[in-house]
Formats: structure tokens, C-alpha cells, sequence
């Protein structure tokens, strides 16, 4: 083999000193209070969605709720986002304590919730027989003919 052939490009180009290391990615330690930071700023901003709409239920206060609906969903979709994140980062003792309390306060909106459907459905059972009563003379009702 003669000089040149079979040398790498860099020997042949001067370049062959060590190159500087280049900067290493983020050890996962180092990364992981900025992505568990970001998923608890992500929860802060889902539960005070759900606080808002459970304290308008609860007081019987105007609220949008497709606007609230539509500010869970957007949150939810965030936060399962940022939930990846920080898993891959590992288990992090924050990160569960900060679901449990938001378990409990979804749990409170959910009761809420169904209180308000419940009634709901009863307003809605009472106007449809009422409506149902009002449109009939009794002749084709169930127990006509019966007596």
C-alpha cells in the first residue's frame, strides 16, 4: 500500500487531531425538573379548569360549559403529552402525588356533576309528561277502556 492509499479522508485533509467533545445530551437527571416542571404546570392549568366548572355547579353560577368541555379536552391532550415526557424520565415521587390530588379533585367534579344530570333528568321526566298530558284527551292512553 502506497502513502495516501487507504488512509482515512481526515489524515488525507490534516484533519485527523481529536475533535473538541461535543456538548452530551442532558444527563436524564439533569433534564427531569424541567419535564416534571412542565407536566405540574400542565395539571396546574387541567385542575383549575375543573375547579372553575365544579365551583360553577356548586354555586349555581353561569358557565359555559362547551367552553369548559372543550378547555378539558385541549388540557387532557397536553397533559398526556407531557405525561410521556416526564415518564421517560423515570418515577418520580412528584409526578404521583400530583395525580393523586388531581384523582381527587376530578372525583369531586364527577360527583358534581352527575348531581347536576340527575336533576336534569328529572326536569326533563316532568316537562315531557306534562307535555304528554297536555296533548292527550285520554283517549288512546293505556288506560282508557280499562275502568
Amino acid at each position: 500500500m502506497t502513502k495516501g492509499q487507504g488512509q482515512a479522508l481526515g489524515s488525507i485533509f490534516g484533519t485527523t487531531r481529536r475533535r473538541a467533545a461535543s456538548p452530551a445530551a442532558p444527563a436524564p437527571e439533569a433534564a427531569t425538573p424541567a419535564v416534571v416542571m412542565a407536566f405540574i404546570a400542565v395539571v396546574d392549568r387541567v385542575e383549575g379548569v375543573v375547579e372553575a366548572e365544579t365551583e360553577a355547579l356548586t354555586r349555581n353560577l353561569p358557565a359555559d360549559m362547551t367552553e369548559l368541555g372543550n378547555r378539558k379536552r385541549q388540557g387532557l391532550l397536553e397533559m398526556s403529552r407531557a405525561l410521556k415526557a416526564a415518564a421517560a424520565a423515570g418515577p418520580r415521587a412528584e409526578i404521583r402525588d400530583r395525580l393523586a390530588r388531581f384523582a381527587g379533585r376530578l372525583e369531586r367534579n364527577r360527583a358534581v356533576l352527575g348531581t347536576q344530570l340527575f336533576a336534569v333528568r328529572e326536569i326533563a321526566e316532568i316537562i315531557a309528561q306534562t307535555l304528554q298530558d297536555a296533548d292527550s284527551d285520554g283517549t288512546y292512553s293505556a288506560t282508557a277502556g280499562r275502568s
